[in-house]
């Protein structure tokens, strides 16, 4: 066994399986990009469990084969990979920690010549700061403090957006209901956002598109960064009538109205806007 262990085509063997969790975060990296990542309902415990496991049984492997190329070339790439990861999915330590663990401990452990370390270190080490400074200077200027909750039937209960609303909660359920939200053609859905902001709030209506999420077992990756304003002029606390129509030409037309002495309108949806791929820095 010690033989087997120390033979050098098997530890490249190791470096090379190793590309496979390489593989799994630059995918979720990319994923995590163009989607928005939900848990499925119990299944975040679940999740961490294998992922935590995969991410200890694959550092093992990596520290086995640091001295092969493969290895060597995954501890200088990985700190990237985990930093983009980072951006795009901040605060959601669930999804970072194993793999920033992951690549810090290989960066010092890995067999790459320590000239390679210090540079790369340095530069890593000012990416980091350098970058999170930054991205949290554009999430302040872009994003400002407002705090978008979609308003729908699985509202958190123990949330201060449902105590706020708890009174128009059954309006909430019926006016979020597919039959309503969901357009003639099957291919948009209606979006109502209560919206905190340092002022007093409001109600957003909007439209995003339909069936272009993909669910997995442990979760849904929903598409972002398509999105139509219709209105963002709603009242915070007051659920707005949303609904579909079809005009005498075939065109697509959102009907709302925002409190229930208001008077109904009416915008037209032919055309989307394309993708903001920088809503993680909270351009919207």
């Amino acid at each position: 066994m010690k033989e087997l262990l120390s033979n050098v085509w098997v530890k490249r063997a190791v470096g090379v399986f190793n590309l496979v969790y390489f593989a799994v975060i630059c995918m979720l990296t990319g994923a995590t990009f163009l989607y928005d990542l939900e848990f499925t309902e119990g299944q975040e415990q679940s999740f961490f469990t294998l992922y935590v496991a995969a991410s200890v049984i694959f550092l093992v492997l990596m520290i086995y084969s640091r001295d092969v190329i493969v290895t060597k070339i995954m501890s200088m790439v990985l700190p990237l990979v985990v930093f983009l990861l980072m951006l795009f999915n901040m605060y959601d330590w669930i999804l970072i920690i194993p793999p920033l663990v992951m690549a810090l401990v290989m960066f010092f452990v890995a067999g790459t010549h320590e000239t390679a370390k210090v540079v790369m270190g340095t530069i890593y080490l000012l990416m980091y700061v350098l970058g999170l400074v930054v991205f949290f200077v554009f999430r302040l200027l872009f994003g400002g403090t407002s705090t978008y909750t979609e308003l729908n039937a699985n509202l958190d209960r123990n949330s201060d957006v449902y105590k706020f609303y708890s009174s128009e909660f059954t309006k909430i359920c019926d006016v979020t209901r597919d039959d309503n939200v969901l357009s003639p053609n099957g291919k948009y859905r209606i979006i109502i956002y209560d919206v905190q902001n340092s002022d007093k709030g409001g109600v957003n209506i909007c439209v995003v598109p339909h069936g272009q999420d993909k669910e997995l077992r442990f979760f849904t990756l929903k598409q972002k960064g398509i999105k139509k304003t219709i209105s963002n002029k709603g009242i915070r606390g007051v659920v707005p009538d949303v609904g579909w129509s079809v005009d005498e030409d075939g065109t697509l037309v959102v009907l709302y109205r925002l409190s229930p002495t208001s008077e109904q309108k009416k915008t037209s949806v032919t055309v989307m806007p394309d993708k903001q791929y920088l809503e993680f820095l909270g351009i919207r």
